[in-house]
């Protein structure tokens, strides 16, 4: 079964890939990854992480009721994913504010079928206070399970994006569609996606957003409801690697200093680098300067910021290969 999005010359001019990761898609998803009977091996060091917090704190409360909008497989509501160009904190705002009018309406298409809890039956009227649950699960979990986890996300995601804005630069937009997952076909003038179900998206003139997701595994994910903003969440591809997976990195350099070249796959400003790898903009500022002065990286001053990126040293290292 497939999904067919049809493009037209407009749409393809406006195509956009997300900066950073999504949080509520990767919240989404790896709820997915945490009930999937097999997982793959990638996320293990993930689930480990999550074992752990489970023994030290009662987490069981929030996890059972984003469940509960999250299945294992099948559909959950549009609007726990809403379009943001923010991070959590806004995400969280617009999932609060959803008019009671589209939550009972996602809510009934989704779960139509069987019997709701009382919990929600309160969240598809409307109800203040189911509304602040959700709100705190969605907090709690994100805190708990994966903000820690953030700098491999991060990482991942981004050399992600930087690998396809090479193919936009190399082959345009053609080329990027052609090259987003094993499981995306490019067929002009339609992106073909392995689905669960036969269907279309027609486009007409509005774009997509190409959101690339750690927690996405094989198929992509969109929206239910086609009259949103076209979105489609493909799986982050692992072929530039991490601090984590790449062979004697963090040996070489140390964990950080590693994590900081894995980071700057797409040049980024100081504040930005520390957001990446999850440490201070002090710490940050002091191991871009370390790896400056081995010509692994270059900064340079933009305005008020300044931004680092890889050499052609740095880049072979981050990559893994083998140098002249």
């Amino acid at each position: 079964m497939t999904l067919r999005i049809h493009f037209t010359a407009d749409d393809l001019a406006r195509i956009t890939v997300t900066p950073r990761p999504d949080p509520m898609w990767e919240l989404v998803n790896s709820l997915h990854t945490l009930q999937a009977r097999q997982t793959a091996s990638e996320y293990a060091p993930w689930l480990r992480h999550v074992r752990k917090r489970l023994a030290r704190s009662d987490l069981r409360s929030p996890i059972r009721l984003l469940t509960t909008l999250v299945p294992p497989r099948g559909n959950f509501p549009d609007f726990l994913t809403p379009p943001h160009k923010g991070g959590m904190e806004a995400a969280r705002d617009l999932v609060l504010a959803t008019p009671a009018s589209r939550l009972r309406a996602e809510l009934t298409a989704c779960f139509g079928q069987r019997t709701p809890s009382s919990w929600l039956r309160r969240l598809a009227e409307g109800d203040r206070a189911a509304r602040q649950e959700l709100d705190g699960a969605v907090a709690t979990y994100f805190r708990e399970l994966l903000a820690p986890q953030l700098h491999v996300i991060d990482a991942v995601v981004h050399a992600d994006r930087a690998h396809h804005g090479r193919d936009v630069l190399e082959g345009g937009a053609e080329r990027l569609l052609s090259t987003l997952s094993p499981s995306i076909r490019w067929e002009p003038p339609t992106l073909v996606a392995d689905y669960p179900r036969d269907g279309d998206l027609h486009l007409g003139g509005r774009g997509i957003s190409l959101v690339p997701s750690f927690f996405c595994t094989g198929r992509p994910i969109t929206l239910i409801d086609p009259g949103l903003p076209p979105v489609l969440v493909y799986p982050a591809s692992r072929r530039s690697g991490s601090a984590d997976t790449l062979d004697g990195l963090p040996e070489l350099l140390g964990r950080t200093r590693a994590m900081v070249l894995c980071a700057l796959a797409s040049p980024c400003a100081t504040g930005e680098l520390a957001r990446r790898i999850g440490v201070s903009i002090g710490t940050a500022s002091k191991h871009a300067s370390v790896l400056r002065t081995a010509k692994l990286i270059t900064s340079t001053r933009r305005g008020g910021e300044v931004v680092h990126a890889l050499t052609p040293l740095g880049r072979e290292l981050a990559q893994g290969r083998r140098g002249g």
